[in-house]
């Protein structure tokens, strides 16, 4: 059948515009993160990226991290769902020069394998991320 596949229905993606500035909203990200217990995977800076090639655009990060317990939640559940990890929270600057952090609820990622546990730990996440993010902008 046509349509779009069953995890692009159930993806909602949640934009917040900061109180501060793009490097203050970057740092208290950062701190909300570790703050409960997450570990930072990765920090992405797009912009430097840019700057690489020669481009040049405002400021842009993605936060990649995981709590090592949520993994033990997850993977006995459906390996296959390893994907949802870690979790993402990109940042950025917009033309205006307000921070915005952007993310997509870990619920819809989770909720498409079908299997209570999942559910249940993407609604578990959907607010975490809501308290991180709202520490980050405030």
């Amino acid at each position: 059948g046509g349509g779009s596949p069953v995890w692009a229905q159930s993806l909602v993606r949640v934009d917040k515009v900061s109180n501060n500035g793009f490097e203050k909203t970057a740092k208290q990200l950062e701190t909300a993160l570790k703050s409960r217990g997450m570990m930072l995977v990765a920090t992405i800076d797009h912009q430097n990226m840019m700057k690489m090639v020669g481009g040049s655009i405002k400021g842009s990060k993605t936060f990649e991290f995981g709590k090592p317990d949520m993994l033990k939640m997850v993977m006995p559940a459906d390996p296959a769902a390893g994907l949802e990890m870690p979790h993402k929270i990109y940042l950025y600057e917009r033309g205006d020069g307000k921070a915005v952090v952007s993310y997509y609820k870990p619920s819809g990622g989770f909720s498409a394998y079908g299997k209570d546990q999942l559910k249940m730990v993407g609604e578990m996440m959907d607010k975490m991320f809501e308290e991180i993010i709202a520490d980050a902008t405030k």
